[in-house]
């Protein structure tokens, strides 16, 4: 089964192009060096929503070790070396971990 790292992110005003190219050039190819991150993408909010409020534009969905969690999440907090950037409203973002509870389903058509 699967574990997903959720970010859910903004950037800060008028900083959406260093924060962008800050998150896909340096941001996500570090953290996938880190022992226990198998994959990364992100995704930008769509302008067709079911809900008008959306609190953030950008997720990021990365795949983590879902053998060892915990340790994945360590080897993050240990990552003292990751470049970061103030681009990001990093006080709003929200980061959540998520393990499968079903298998994955796909469409019949």
């Amino acid at each position: 089964m699967k574990t997903l790292f959720v970010v859910k992110s903004n950037a800060q005003a008028g900083r959406e192009d260093e924060y962008n190219s800050w998150y896909n050039n340096i941001h996500l190819p570090e953290i996938l060096k880190i022992d226990g991150f198998l994959s990364a993408q992100r995704f930008g909010l769509d302008a067709a929503q079911m809900l008008d409020a959306q609190s953030h534009g950008y997720l990021a969905i990365y795949e983590i070790d879902s053998k060892n969690v915990a340790q994945t999440l360590e080897n993050l907090r240990q990552a003292t070396w990751l470049t970061r950037s103030d681009a990001i409203d990093q006080p709003n973002a929200e980061v959540s971990v998520f393990s499968a509870v079903t298998e994955q389903m796909v469409s019949a058509s």
